[in-house]
C-alpha cells in the first residue's frame, strides 16, 4: 500500500424518509424519486472528481434504481444499509445483502445501520458481513452519545468495526453536518490533522443533501442549512483537495489492513 493516507468516502444511498421523522407523510414514491435524483448528483460528483466511494444502499432503493446501482458498482463499492431505511430487523441483514448482490453481481461485505443505531456483532457475522460502519464516536444531541467508543477501526471477533472519523482529542465530528456548518479553514484543519494522525479518514454523506431542500418538507434548520449547491461546491473543493493528500478507496480494503 502507498504511504499516502487513505480516504474512505461513503454515501448512505436511501429513500428520503427524513421529513417523516418530523411529522410529514411523504409517500414512498416521492422518497424514492428524491433519493434517485440525489444519487444521480452524487455519482456525477464522484465521476467529475475521479474518486472511489462506498455506497451503503438499502435494497428497497437499490431495486428502485437498479440501473444506476449496477452502473455504479463498476467503479464503487456497494455495501448494505438494510432493506428499508425506516426500519431494520435482524432478518433484514442477510436479506438486504442477498438482494444487493443479486442486483449488482458484486460481493457485499459491509453494513451501516440507518441513523447509525447499534447492531449486534453476532447478527452481522451470521449474515455474512466482514465490516460494520455504524458508529460515530461523538456526542450528537438527541441521537446518541458515543464518546466512550474507540475512534479508530478495531476487531470484534470476526467483524471489523469502522467508526466515522472524528478528530483526535476533542473528537470534533467529521461527518456530513461538519461539512455543512464548520467554517472552511476549521474544517480543513480538522480533516488534515485527522488524516495525518490516523493515516485515514472515514467520511459519509447522503445523496439527498446535494439537492436544494424543499421548504414544504419539515426538517430542523441544522439539517436544512448548507445543503444543495453550497454543499456541492464545498465537496468539490474539499474532496478535490484531499485527493492531492491521500488515496480514495473502498472501505472493504480495511478488512485486509487492520489486524
Amino acid at each position: 500500500m502507498s504511504d499516502r493516507g487513505r480516504i474512505y468516502l461513503s454515501f448512505d444511498v436511501e429513500e428520503f424518509d427524513l421529513p417523516n421523522e418530523y411529522g410529514a407523510d411523504l409517500p414512498l414514491s416521492d422518497q424514492l424519486a428524491i433519493g434517485r435524483r440525489g444519487f444521480e448528483e452524487a455519482l456525477g460528483l464522484l465521476d467529475r472528481l475521479g474518486i472511489t466511494a462506498t455506497l451503503f444502499t438499502t435494497s428497497r432503493f437499490g431495486e428502485h434504481a437498479a440501473d444506476l446501482l449496477r452502473s455504479a458498482s463498476e467503479s464503487h463499492e456497494i455495501a448494505s444499509h438494510g432493506v428499508r431505511h425506516d426500519r431494520v430487523e435482524e432478518p433484514d441483514l442477510a436479506e438486504s445483502r442477498r438482494r444487493l448482490e443479486s442486483i449488482t453481481g458484486s460481493d457485499v461485505t459491509g453494513f451501516r445501520m440507518p441513523r447509525l443505531q447499534p447492531v449486534r456483532v453476532e447478527a452481522l457475522t451470521e449474515a455474512g458481513y466482514r465490516y460494520d460502519s455504524s458508529e460515530n464516536p461523538v456526542r450528537l444531541p438527541g441521537r446518541y452519545d458515543n464518546r466512550h467508543l474507540p475512534r479508530t477501526p478495531r476487531r470484534e471477533g470476526e467483524l471489523l468495526r469502522v467508526p466515522v472519523s472524528a478528530t483526535p482529542g476533542m473528537r470534533i465530528p467529521l461527518f456530513w453536518l461538519a461539512f455543512r456548518h464548520l467554517p472552511g479553514p476549521v474544517l480543513r484543519r480538522c480533516l488534515d490533522r485527522t488524516l495525518a494522525h490516523d493515516g485515514r479518514l472515514v467520511l459519509f454523506f447522503h445523496p439527498w443533501e446535494l439537492l436544494s431542500p424543499d421548504r414544504s418538507h419539515p426538517m430542523p434548520g441544522v439539517v436544512r442549512r448548507g445543503a444543495g449547491a453550497r454543499l456541492r461546491r464545498r465537496l468539490e473543493r474539499e474532496l478535490g483537495r484531499l485527493r492531492d493528500r491521500g488515496t480514495f478507496a473502498g472501505m472493504s480494503e480495511l478488512t485486509t489492513l487492520v489486524d
